[in-house]
């Protein structure tokens, strides 16, 4: 089911809420919530209701993908086009959607820390990648 934008938003927050080892904040300005795991940004939640949407890390063949196949996806604002999406409200955009967005996007950023600091988050659940173990 689409989502508006507080939906979007809403969905975000409590998906990266629930990921260990998440800290959030604003670091760099008013009305730009930023999470970020073991010190790396995952998800900007942009507070300005005029502009709801969601910056998340990814693949740059999945950027693409989004921005071909969902009208409210552009590549990411503040960040390097071509691993961040900003996602806003759109018809094809959904809760389920948003919640695996800011997972893939936690998990990539967790993928990229030293082991020592992905061994200090949670290891029984951790991110949704498998290290083997």
């Amino acid at each position: 089911m689409t989502i508006d934008g507080t939906g979007l938003q809403r969905a975000a927050l409590e998906t990266a809420r629930s990921l260990p080892g998440v800290e959030e904040g604003y670091p760099f300005t008013e009305g730009l919530l930023v999470f970020k795991v073991v010190g790396h940004v995952f998800l900007i939640v942009t507070e300005d209701p005029e502009e709801q949407i969601i910056t998340v890390k990814s693949e740059p063949p999945h950027v693409d993908a989004l921005v071909r196949e969902h009208p409210s996806a552009q590549p990411g604002r503040y960040l390097d086009k071509h691993h961040w999406v900003s996602i806003g409200p759109g018809e094809s955009i959904t809760r389920a959607l948003v919640g695996d967005l800011v997972r893939d996007s936690y998990s990539l950023v967790v993928e990229g820390l030293p082991r020592h600091d992905r061994d200090h988050l949670t290891p029984s659940r951790g991110a949704s990648s498998s290290d083997g173990s």
